[in-house]
């Protein structure tokens, strides 16, 4: 089984947490109420303007088996609260390999762009490094399906991560479909191993 990607884990919760004491605790001398009302504000704030915009780009997870690939869709707003609120009971949506007509590979023809090193910043831009990596580096595979529908997967964060194992991967994965036409953005068609 090939994985891409990253589950969902408690780290939203954990930082938002983290990050919502340090005013609670801060401003508790001065006024219990005015502690917690801050801590809540910034527990909010990371939660609902960093973490839900940017859930599908930072744990986007799939996997491929023989038959199947499971992913994790998190394009609707209420699928992104409940992953971050029960990270563990986020259930993975199905596609069959069969119902696949075709895939196409957009982001593998430029280099990885590394975001700068995080230590002589800020603990802010620390987090958000690998969001910033993520974005200079998007990858992402779109399954047209028999149905008409369209799919878009994510393979950025393996790609800034590990450009060398995630075309590995992936030349796996595409060497395990029979009949299905892989083409890049200008319809043509792409061979992995020598980008």
């Amino acid at each position: 089984m090939l994985k891409f990607g990253k589950k969902v884990t408690y780290r939203p919760l954990l930082v938002a947490l983290a990050f919502a004491l340090i005013p609670t605790v801060a401003f508790a001398f001065a006024s219990s109420n005015l502690g917690l009302e801050i801590g809540a504000a910034v527990f909010l704030f990371i939660i609902c303007v960093y973490y839900l915009p940017n859930l599908p780009l930072i744990f986007s997870y799939w996997q491929v088996d023989a038959e199947d690939i499971q992913y994790n869709d998190l394009h609707k707003l209420s699928r992104r609260l409940l992953a971050i609120l029960f990270p563990f009971k986020n259930q993975l949506l199905t596609i069959h390999i069969k119902d696949i007509t075709s895939i196409t590979i957009d982001g593998l023809e430029k280099p990885v762009e590394q975001a700068s090193f995080a230590l002589p910043y800020s603990v802010p831009y620390a987090i958000m490094t690998p969001a910033i990596s993520i974005i200079k580096n998007p990858v992402t595979l779109t399954f047209q399906m028999n149905d008409g529908q369209s799919i878009e997967l994510n393979v950025s964060r393996d790609y800034a991560y590990n450009k060398k194992e995630t075309i590995k991967k992936l030349n796996q994965f595409i060497n395990s479909l029979d009949d299905i036409p892989v083409v890049d953005r200008k319809n043509s068609k792409i061979h992995l191993t020598t980008i």
